[in-house]
């Protein structure tokens, strides 16, 4: 997927398209990592720090504990609330 390029940094997921310096393109491979470590820490497998590491380790892309935080926050709702809940129920029937 291709989008235009705000002013700031590259944000996790995303390189910037070589053919056009004003657009970035999604990495696939970085955003399927992303979603698994999400996954991880939803599920309590893994906590923010060790998912963030993770993500360094597998796509050399430096992403903090709390930008991980920000994502996880944004797509499955916050720690403890019914909307996280909600989705912990759904990941763990969906892994059985």
């Amino acid at each position: 997927m291709r989008k235009k390029r705000g002013a700031g940094s590259i944000p996790f997921g995303y390189d910037v398209d070589s053919e056009d310096s004003d657009y970035i393109i999604s990495n696939q491979e970085h955003l399927d990592t992303l979603q698994n470590v999400i996954i991880s820490v939803v599920l309590d497998s893994i906590n923010l720090r060790e998912g963030s590491e993770w993500l360094q380790h597998k796509t050399g892309r430096y992403l903090s504990s709390r930008g991980l935080q920000k994502h996880i926050d944004k797509n499955y709702g916050k720690r403890n609330s019914s909307e996280r809940l909600e989705n912990q129920f759904r990941l763990l029937s969906e892994r059985q």
